[in-house]
């Protein structure tokens, strides 16, 4: 057995480290695998994280809308998928059919305007057997009943009418203007939005 000095055993301890050291080249290369494959992760994570989230956005999107054009087809007033048949009612009279207490109305329509009457006989409504204040008092009830009614009387121009399905739109611009709604229950017969029901004189579409 071969003694060693004590420079020798250190010089082949030291030697016997020698091969647990990484090189500059190993180093090198395990430093990019650690910090730059940490960065490509995150990349691929954000890449598909992106695109799930503007999907997202997309069908909520589609939903909105949606539900706003189903919502525009129940309207009462003009409607989205509306059909604008104005010129077919051109020459249309409606005469009221129900013996209303406050009204009995007729509606035409001639070119660009159209003209309601109320052709309710308001003595019979209130009477001649009764006392002044009596008169007074039922004329004043008639005039409030009237007020709630959607229809009043008047020549209204450029109006429009829109057919949706069976519901046509009957609409007033301006100041004064309003919207009126019928819907079809037979070829010549309407009921208004208030209930009040129509005959017209002829076809329409």
């Amino acid at each position: 057995m071969k003694l060693y000095t004590d420079d020798e055993l250190t010089q082949k301890l030291g030697s016997l480290s020698e091969p647990f050291q990484p090189t500059q080249e190993q180093k090198k290369t395990m430093h990019q695998s650690v910090f730059h494959g940490k960065n490509v992760r995150t990349n691929r994570r954000t890449l598909h994280w992106k695109p799930a989230f503007v999907s997202m956005l997309m069908l909520i999107s589609i939903a909105f809308i949606v539900t706003i054009l189903i919502g525009k087809t129940y309207s009462l007033s003009s409607g989205f998928f509306a059909k604008d048949v104005t010129d077919s009612w051109e020459g249309i009279i409606m005469k009221q059919q129900d013996s209303f207490e406050v009204t009995n109305y007729s509606i035409a329509f001639d070119g660009e305007t159209m003209g309601i009457q109320n052709n309710f006989m308001g003595e019979s409504f209130i009477g001649t057997d009764k006392s002044d204040m009596e008169i007074r008092k039922a004329a004043d009830d008639y005039q409030a009943k009237l007020s709630k009614m959607k229809l009043h009387e008047g020549k209204f121009q450029n109006y429009t009418v829109k057919k949706e399905k069976e519901r046509y739109t009957i609409t007033v611009p301006g100041e004064n203007g309003f919207t009126y709604t019928l819907e079809k229950t037979a070829p010549r017969q309407y009921v208004g939005e208030d209930g009040i029901r129509y005959s017209v004189n002829n076809y329409t579409d």
